[in-house]
């Protein structure tokens, strides 16, 4: 067992970060977490705005690890609701439910559409079993799965415009993350079978939900780890991380103007990995380290947050927009996700455009971007532009870890450097550059505070979220199931902006 009077120092206030720092302090250490903005929550942060509440981007939390998902439960006890997910694709003006569904398709598109899909479809599986294709890109991986005409239907607009590249450019390796396990005959069987248990994990009917937003995980979290004495630094940059002293590790970080060190043991990173740990390593890493840092780089997100004087705007959760006349790529209505999420007979909504930092679209001014969100919706047929009360944007630079095509052996360069530093650790979907889901950073911050406790190895933090039958391992071994410190009660519902 280690030594738990040691000082742990977390680079990153978001979920995975502060499920580590709120597992180190239930284990007995000390722990600092330094956070650059000025909120905790990283991408899973909620807005407040004269009433309304609006997620960024929308997070839902979902997991096949009972350990996990009991851990979750008696943290979050008493501030959850349950929700009923709907999503749908709007490809050319018509709406298809998501996943997709054989009637739906039949009924939507038309019989003949339909029937072109799935010959197209069987045609591709016949030519695939006399000459398997190479599965390199993630049009080669779309197309296995679905068939060319349901990829050009259902995929390859939407996935263009998250990416802003050719689905030819990007890596096989995103769709087995997020859509391993379905094809035609997956959505054929969810149809007439209705199976109990899905096993795909896009076929999740519900999930849970803090009823204040999704930041409320944090929040719970970040008291917690502040109750007990320790601290979580907002607005601070880290500059350096040194590790040239095999005995600690020194973080210099600029706050309120002044360049600041600590001191620790342990250094647990959820920063963005290529574009910050790596360059502020001391010593420097190798150049070919460094160089693979600078060549991969982060999709970015723009989301225009919408205040409606209607009671609700849709019954979905999600919607995907193929169409390629609308300028955002998904949309959520947070009253959806909770009725806490807007004041009493009255909804928003959440458009998502992505782009890339320093390109046209981050460019664009709030009022711009607001000005877009208004037109775009207004296209949808179901808002009426008074409807539309006003309106903000916000903004995250580091939000998608984009799986280019030769991703995958840089990314092995950086982390085998980091590993091989012995009091780093690399943490959530920023400091691993994985397209992780919030449950999963979790996971991987907890399994990281085990490693640190000497519970388990360094390489068990990576291989969370490396099963894509999601997280179906189940971790009671690794000591998940156990207690879980929970904070203070928190501020009312009736005391909440």
């Amino acid at each position: 067992m280690a030594d738990r009077n040691r000082h742990v120092i977390v680079l990153g206030a978001g979920p995975g970060g502060l499920a580590c720092a709120h597992k180190l302090v239930e284990y007995g250490y000390r722990v600092t977490v330094l956070e650059k903005e000025s909120y905790v929550g990283g991408l899973a942060r909620t807005l407040v705005r004269d009433g309304w509440r609006f997620d960024f981007g929308g997070h839902r939390w979902f997991t096949r690890n009972k350990a996990l998902n009991d851990w979750f439960l008696r943290l979050m006890d008493g501030q959850l609701v349950e929700v009923e997910r709907i999503s749908r694709i709007l490809f050319n003006g018509k709406y298809f439910d998501y996943p997709i569904s054989i009637k739906n398709v039949l009924t939507t598109a038309g019989l003949w559409t339909s029937f072109l899909c799935v010959v197209d479809y069987a045609s591709n599986t016949i030519r695939s079993a006399l000459k398997p294709p190479e599965i390199r890109t993630m049009e080669d991986a779309f197309v296995a799965q679905f068939g060319r005409r349901l990829f050009d239907m259902f995929f390859r607009r939407y996935s263009e415009k998250v990416w802003g590249r050719p689905c030819s450019q990007m890596s096989a390796d995103w769709v087995s993350q997020r859509s391993k396990g379905l094809s035609i005959w997956t959505a054929i069987a969810n149809a007439l079978l209705k199976p109990k248990e899905k096993s795909a994990k896009t076929l999740i009917e519900t999930f849970v939900y803090p009823r204040f937003g999704y930041q409320e995980i944090s929040e719970t979290m970040r008291r917690v780890v502040e109750q007990a004495g320790h601290r979580v630094l907002l607005e601070t940059f880290v500059k350096k991380v040194d590790v040239s002293d095999p005995g600690r590790v020194v973080v210099s970080y600029d706050r309120g103007g002044r360049t600041e060190q600590v001191a620790g043991d342990y250094v647990v990173s959820t920063v963005p990995l290529p574009s910050l740990l790596i360059h502020a390593l001391e010593p420097k890493p190798p150049r070919e380290v460094v160089e693979a840092a600078k060549s991969l780089e982060f999709r970015s997100v723009i989301t225009v947050n919408l205040m409606l004087d209607l009671p609700r705007m849709t019954r979905d959760t999600w919607i995907y927009c193929h169409d390629e006349g609308l300028g955002f790529a998904r949309l959520h209505e947070p009253r959806n996700w909770s009725p806490d999420m807007a004041p009493a007979g009255r909804s928003s909504v959440v458009l998502e455009y992505f782009c890339t930092k320093e390109d046209a679209v981050w460019k664009k001014s709030e009022e711009e971007m607001v000005e877009w969100g208004r037109r775009d919706l207004c296209r949808l047929g179901v808002v009426k532009p008074e409807q539309i009360l006003g309106g903000f944007t916000a903004r995250a630079g580091n939000a998608y870890p984009v799986y280019s095509l030769g991703y995958v052996e840089k990314l092995k360069l950086m982390r085998r450097h980091i590993e091989a530093i012995e009091r780093v650790a690399i943490v959530g979907r920023g400091g691993t550059f994985r397209y992780n889901n919030a449950d999963h950073s979790i996971e991987m911050g907890l399994v990281t505070a085990q490693m640190i406790n000497g519970e388990v190895s360094k390489a068990a933090v990576l291989d969370v979220n490396t099963d894509l039958e999601y997280c179906e391992k189940n971790l009671v071994q690794t000591g998940l199931g156990g207690d879980v410190v929970r904070p203070a009660a928190p501020a009312s519902a009736a005391a909440r902006p």
